[in-house]
């Protein structure tokens, strides 16, 4: 992907998030992203001083941001020993996808029926930008996968239910990395795509049936690898 491309997909990114407002989140955001994004793998040990350190704050900010990743089950705080990133939870992961599923077969649903051009319009336009970055390069990857966050904070935002899609959000740290393990692999790229056109393709028709589909076929790509996936890295998996 050409530089300008580039800096153009970031812009846009960057507007569409929330921006951390304190030093918490600060902290707390990019200590998730290297975690999910296994910058930082599982078993990493996580060092107050340190992180003191480099995130030029005090030992408050970094210890609730630590409280906060224990919580959605991503950091394990030992206190005689260190805080460790935790390894990816098979069980965990399978409870929030029975959870996103729910949730995401509800939101295509209204979604269908109600007028939705301008949101079909806009998630045409990040499965164009993800059409982009869908390479191999690492730094697209992760690129692509903050467009599919997106994607669906988008769908959940139309219907006005943007708290929920936060709340999946926070349970999905190990599906996360479990995707991002699964991305790189041949073909899973291009799956994502098709996926994510024929869910839009299916709430532009209105039809519920084909929505339903398309979101069950999407969401079963990762999960149905996690056993595969388990035997190929299982430095990862607890």
């Amino acid at each position: 992907m050409n530089q300008k491309n580039n800096y153009l997909i970031k812009n846009y990114l960057e507007q569409s998030n929330d921006l951390p407002r304190t030093a918490v989140d600060r902290v707390y955001d990019d200590l998730l992203r290297r975690i999910v994004s296994l910058e930082l793998p599982p078993g990493s040990q996580l060092v107050r001083g340190e992180m003191c350190s480099e995130y030029k704050v005090s030992q408050t900010p970094v210890r609730e941001a630590l409280l906060r990743l224990e919580q959605v089950g991503l950091v394990n705080v030992k206190p005689q020993s260190g805080t460790e990133v935790s390894y990816i939870d098979v069980k965990q992961l399978e409870q929030s996808h029975f959870l996103r599923e729910a949730l995401e077969f509800e939101v295509v649903r209204q979604l269908t029926l109600i007028s939705n051009e301008g949101i079909v319009s806009q998630l045409r336009e990040i499965v164009a930008m993800q059409e982009q970055v869908s390479t191999a390069d690492s730094e697209d990857i992760i690129m692509f996968a903050k467009l599919d966050e997106l994607f669906h904070r988008s769908m959940f935002t139309a219907i006005g239910h943007e708290s929920l899609y936060k709340l999946v959000r926070s349970r999905s740290g190990h599906m996360d990395r479990v995707r991002r393990l699964h991305l790189p692999s041949e073909g899973k790229i291009r799956s994502v795509l098709a996926g994510h056109t024929a869910i839009i393709d299916a709430i532009a028709s209105g039809s519920q049936d084909k929505a339903f589909e398309a979101m069950r076929d999407h969401l079963a790509g990762t999960i149905s690898r996690v056993r595969i996936l388990q035997e190929e890295f299982p430095e990862y998996f607890c």
